[in-house]
Order: C-alpha cells, then sequence, then structure tokens
C-alpha cells in the first residue's frame, strides 16, 4: 500500500480513520484496538510510516512556530478532502506541546473538519506556560512547588532551587546553555551559585524558578486520563518513573503502570479543580520529608504513557475515539494491570553510560526482567519501526565516525 496515496484508499464512515499528530507510541495503541491511522508527519523517512497500523501518511512542513500556519493548512485540506469523502468528521490525536499549540491556534477552522476536545481557553494556554500555569495552582487551591515569577525577589524562596524553561516549546537554547544540554530543569543549591551562572541574566524572563522538591526518580508520579465535555472523568490510570535520561529532570526511559491510591485521589483532585478536559497527564512530586504530593505540571495531550497503558488494559486514546466518533462511554472504567512497564532503549543505553559503572548491565536487564513491557519502538507485532530506526542511527554512526576519521587524516 503506497502511504503516501490517501486518496486511493477507502476509508469506512462507521470507523473512519484517526489522524495522528504524533510518534509510534501513540499510532500502537489506535492499532491495538483495530483503528485505521493516518499519520501526519513532517518527514517522509519517518519510522512510524513503516508501522503496519498506519494505513496512509500526511507530510506537513513542520510543528515549530515556523512551519505551523502552513502545516495547520495542509491538516485542512486533508480534513475538507476526508470530511467530503465520508460524510463526517474525523478524530484528531496530538502527542507534543507544539502539536497542541498547532490545535489551539487553529481550533475553529480544525473544527470544522475534525473531531478533539480540549480545555477552554482561560485554562488552554495556562498549560503550556508554566508562570501561568502557577498562577492557575494558586487560583484553583492546587497544592503547587511555590514558584517566583520572572523578575521577583529570589530570597522568598527556600533553597534549593529549581529553574525551568517558561514556556514548553522552543527552549533547546535555554536547554544548552543554562540547563547542561539535556535536562528539563537544573538545580541549584544556592542563591547565589544561579545568580552567578553566566547565562542566567540573559535568559531570566524566559524561566520560571521554584522551590525545589526533594525525592528521587520514583517520587515523580502521574495520573493519565480522559475527560468528556462536562468533565466527567472516562478512564484513567496511575504511574511512576523508573529510570530517566539524564538522571536528574531527564527524559523518561523506564515508566511502570502503578495501582496507587494517594496517587489516584490526588490525580482526580486535581483535575476536578483544573476544569480539565480532553487527554490530559498531571505530572505530580512526592516530597520525601512529608509525603505530599505537589503538582508540577499538566499535560493535556496525548503521552508516551498511552501505550503502555492501552498494554494495561486502559487504553485512552481508544476511548478518546469511542466517545468522539461514536458518543460511547465505557460501561465501567477500565482498571489498569499495575506492574507493565515501557522502556526506551537508547535512553536506557545513554542511562547506563551516564552512570560510568554505578550499576551493572545485568542490574538494568533485571529492572524490567519478568515484568511485562512494551517498547518506544520495537514490538513483535510490528518489528519494521525499530528495523527503520536502528538502520539509520547505524548510518548516521557510520557517517560521523567517517567524518572524524577524515577531519583527523586531514589536520
Amino acid at each position: 500500500m503506497d502511504r503516501q496515496d490517501i486518496g486511493a484508499i477507502r476509508f469506512s464512515p462507521e470507523r473512519p480513520p484517526a489522524l495522528v499528530l504524533g510518534d509510534i507510541t501513540l499510532v500502537r495503541p489506535l492499532g491495538m484496538a483495530g483503528i485505521p491511522v493516518i499519520a501526519a508527519t513532517k518527514d517522509r523517512s519517518d519510522a512510524v510510516l513503516c508501522s503496519r497500523h498506519v494505513s496512509a501518511a500526511c507530510v506537513v512542513p513542520g510543528f515549530d512556530e515556523a512551519s505551523r500556519d502552513a502545516s495547520a493548512a495542509v491538516l485542512l485540506g486533508l480534513g475538507q478532502r476526508l470530511h467530503a469523502a465520508l460524510g463526517r468528521k474525523i478524530p484528531l490525536f496530538y502527542g507534543t506541546d507544539p502539536q497542541l499549540e498547532l490545535v489551539y491556534r487553529h481550533r475553529a477552522a480544525l473544527a470544522r473538519h475534525f473531531l478533539f476536545l480540549l480545555n477552554d481557553e482561560d485554562v488552554c494556554w495556562s498549560l503550556l506556560d508554566k508562570e501561568e500555569f502557577y498562577g492557575l495552582c494558586e487560583a484553583k487551591g492546587v497544592l503547587a512547588p511555590r514558584t517566583l515569577r520572572p523578575g521577583g525577589d529570589l530570597a522568598r524562596l527556600r533553597e534549593p532551587l529549581l529553574v525551568k524553561p517558561r514556556r514548553k516549546s522552543a527552549w533547546a537554547e535555554i536547554q544548552r546553555d543554562l540547563l547542561g544540554g539535556a535536562g528539563k530543569a537544573r538545580r541549584f543549591g544556592t542563591r547565589a551559585e544561579l545568580l552567578a551562572h553566566p547565562h542566567f541574566e540573559r535568559f531570566e524572563r524566559d524561566l520560571i524558578v521554584q522551590e525545589h522538591i526533594p525525592g528521587g526518580v520514583v517520587d515523580l508520579v502521574s495520573f493519565h486520563g480522559f475527560a468528556d465535555e462536562r468533565r466527567e472523568l472516562l478512564a484513567w490510570f496511575c504511574g511512576r518513573k523508573l529510570r530517566t535520561y539524564p538522571a536528574f529532570a531527564g527524559e523518561s526511559a523506564l515508566v511502570e503502570v502503578t495501582d496507587d491510591g494517594d496517587v489516584a485521589a490526588a490525580g482526580r483532585e486535581v483535575a476536578g479543580k483544573l476544569g480539565l478536559k480532553g487527554p490530559f497527564k498531571i505530572d505530580l512530586a512526592r516530597d520525601a520529608r512529608s509525603g505530599a504530593l505537589y503538582t508540577l505540571e499538566v499535560n493535556a495531550r496525548y503521552t508516551l504513557w498511552n501505550h503502555v497503558g492501552a498494554a494495561a488494559g486502559v487504553n485512552l486514546p481508544r476511548v478518546a475515539y469511542d466517545y468522539l466518533v461514536e458518543g460511547r462511554r465505557p460501561a465501567e472504567a477500565p482498571r489498569a494491570a499495575a506492574g507493565y512497564r515501557w522502556l526506551d532503549v537508547y535512553r536506557v543505553y545513554r542511562a547506563l553510560r551516564e552512570q560510568r559503572g554505578g550499576a551493572s548491565l545485568a542490574t538494568w536487564l533485571g529492572a524490567v526482567a519478568g515484568a511485562p513491557t512494551v517498547y518506544d519502538a520495537f514490538a513483535w507485532d510490528d518489528p519494521r519501526p525499530f528495523a527503520r530506526w536502528a538502520s539509520t542511527f547505524l548510518t548516521r554512526k557510520v557517517a560521523r565516525h567517517a567524518l572524524r576519521d577524515h577531519r583527523g587524516r586531514s589536520r
């Protein structure tokens, strides 16, 4: 099947395709439910297009600010054609913050041809700006780390301090120059240490500074759900991180579905107080001193957790599809089986290298031994995306080594 030729595929109005702006961790939960997928990507060689769950592809210019409007125009054109052919709108799924911002900025036009459920205007933009989010938490009575707005008095915060980019997108320069190159935040032991950093003053207006909540990686927990337009929760599950890369404030490398009553209660409370609608993931930190659960942020979109959640018995993308397309709710809220894990092989490899002998390979293998595990790219029943990713990774490695050898001989 030519995944570039959408017009040659006959989709059924009774089972319309889902248009996915996301990666394989969002495609596979939909595929597990037998839902046809059109994948929107900026890269024609994207490994997600190799998935057996992808029926067709739509290539867009990109999801960054410079490409946003052009991509929205492509999506609108596709939506109009499919709407006319099927006689109905099709559901739209989005997996990153830039994609979510695209949907926010073009929500009225996209809603003419696509099905999706967004938060109200006064909530949605606050979830993309960490300064505004703290203000929202204060107003709604949600427990969050005490946060200093840009230009505020650092003396008001208890040390140590945590520094984060204010916005959830377009912060690569901050990560490179202030956060150490890889993490999503940085811990400073004292105010003097932060003020002495050569790049703090330059980025100050684009940062927030918070009181650091002490705890390890496993104290980073989460509540995942989908709520209808009346803010009624249709399905949910809980999780926690086991490994990240980098070790501090890094991206998920190994995560686990849990059965945690405290996290479930806190997640429900936060979702209710903020009035969340549609898909969401609430990130919480358990204070190692008191056990209190602080709300760190809310991602009002689909996430990598949806794959392991589906494997554990709570398929949030399917719940969303059934509700958006058919208005159907689960007869009873599904319950996730605790212990299911998701693993990113490359991040685990890098985390192992980062520890410099602090953990053996056997220790890492033991982290998934005996636990039902799904993977970022690999799947026994859908192996081609991993094969494409591995081929691309090795090709780039060889090319970099060859370039270094050539430069070495040229000196």
